[in-house]
């Protein structure tokens, strides 16, 4: 048995109740574009918010909110099979009653920790590589392309540090991002860009015309703090990974 579901936390928590209804044990739980199991029964899971909710407080019940933050990062890895591996996460804390996230001697609950903790260490880097520039309604645009969907990890750290301001957090790569009008924060999707999914980089029309000024002015204090004597090209990649050099106001020609 494969179940379907629509690729959001709440739709793989709608997933977990109908395992536990139907008294099912499918051998995949995946998003449609990721269903490849030709020949296996299909069942179709309708994303309820009450079922994921039941599902949701079940586990923080059981487990505590630290055990509910590690699947929720793990399931943001979208990793190959991660909807099974948390599956039997849970089943094994529902059945063991108590919070079993420190039992790494168990494979699920080891795959989930290192997931977990990839991810975490992803939300980090986001926080310092993410980059805004202006556009020209004024509001501050930032292009991402993070390895795993960390983004709505990213959103209360933005929202404290730029309560004022309005902004667009968006992910290139998996096309959707967050637009925060100093008030709230939405969820959208850019139909017609005028922005590279690729790099990233802004049309010049888009941009706030002083706006290129002042990254100019990023650039060449970048270039100048630098000790050319002490330039370490390796560690400068590893504390800054070449992937987010793109997004990067400093690194752009």
């Amino acid at each position: 048995m494969e179940y379907r579901y629509d690729g959001t936390f709440p739709g793989f928590l709608t997933a977990i109740f109908d395992v536990y209804s139907r008294k099912d044990q499918p051998v995949a739980i995946s998003p449609p574009e990721e269903s490849t199991l030709l020949f296996t029964e299909k069942h179709e899971v309708i994303t309820d918010v009450e079922k994921s909710e039941r599902v949701w407080n079940g586990i923080i019940k059981t487990g505590g909110n630290k055990t509910g933050n590690q699947l929720y990062y793990a399931f943001l890895s979208c990793e190959k099979d991660v909807e099974i591996a948390l599956l039997k996460y849970i089943q094994y804390l529902f059945s063991a009653k108590k919070c079993v996230m420190y039992d790494l001697a168990n494979p699920d609950v080891l795959k989930i920790n290192k997931l977990y903790r990839t991810v975490l260490g992803e939300s980090h880097s986001a926080l310092m590589f993410i980059r805004f520039e202006q556009v020209v309604d004024g509001t501050y645009f930032a292009p991402f392309a993070p390895k795993y969907d960390i983004i709505p990890l990213t959103l209360s750290h933005f929202k404290a540090r730029f309560a004022d301001q309005s902004w667009v957090i968006y992910d290139t790569f998996r096309n959707y991002g967050f637009y925060y009008d100093t008030k709230t924060i939405e969820q959208i999707v850019i139909e017609n860009p005028n922005f590279s999914h690729k790099t990233g980089k802004l049309v010049k029309s888009a941009i706030l015309p002083d706006e290129e000024k002042w990254q100019d002015l990023w650039r060449i204090y970048f270039r100048k703090i630098a000790i050319s004597e002490r330039k370490n090209l390796v560690l400068q990649r590893n504390l800054m990974p070449k992937r987010y050099w793109k997004y990067l106001t400093e690194k752009r020609r």
